[in-house]
């Protein structure tokens, strides 16, 4: 049987390139849903946002590529509009880091047949949004939320599945933490969100 490589190249190239598109779409919806391009903007009743981090506290981030700030960043930036009513819409990041804590391993002989878990990462993501009126049209009021997770990684995991589970990480937290935020904003600064 003899097969013509030359009618095949183009069918393999094709299929290569359906491959490559079907990546690239798929890997681009999970950023757009984690940022909040997966639903229309959130339409804020304020002339401006501001996005505030005061944070003492060290980010503890390993130099992820995706890490709790630049979430936030993004969210605030691709997610949140302001209509250009009076006022002022805060939003204050509280927390966002990520923490490494080095895990006890199996030590010795026993331990070169173990694969152990050796690092816990600990991220945090906490946001206040503060409405700041101008004149006596609205009363100022805030909302706040919070989500936290972790995960554990092994002795001889790779930077790039450490990046991956630390990406997967910070997407849930950020997808919580806007769904609860967004939540308790239209509950308790009323008029604020439309």
């Amino acid at each position: 049987m003899k097969i013509d490589v030359a009618r095949r190249a183009p069918i393999a190239l094709a299929g290569f390139l359906l491959g490559l598109g079907l990546l690239f779409l798929i890997s681009g919806k999970a950023v757009s849903q984690v940022s909040g391009n997966g639903h229309g903007p959130l339409i804020i009743s304020a002339e401006q946002i501001i996005l505030e981090e005061p944070n003492s506290r060290p980010y503890t981030e390993e130099g992820f590529t995706f890490t709790p700030a630049s979430a936030v960043r993004d969210w605030v930036k691709t997610r949140l509009r302001a209509d250009g009513a009076p006022g002022t819409v805060r939003i204050i990041v509280l927390d966002a880091s990520m923490g490494r804590q080095e895990l006890k391993i199996t030590r010795g002989p026993r331990g070169w047949f173990t694969d152990d878990q050796k690092y816990r990462y600990d991220g945090r993501i906490r946001l206040r949004a503060v409405y700041e009126p101008v004149g006596g049209q609205r009363s100022a009021s805030q909302a706040e939320a919070e989500a936290t997770g972790f995960f554990t990684i092994s002795e001889d995991a790779t930077l790039n599945q450490l990046e991956k589970k630390a990406g997967d990480l910070v997407a849930d937290l950020m997808q919580r933490t806007a769904l609860e935020l967004e939540n308790n904003m239209l509950r308790y600064m009323p008029g604020v969100v439309r």
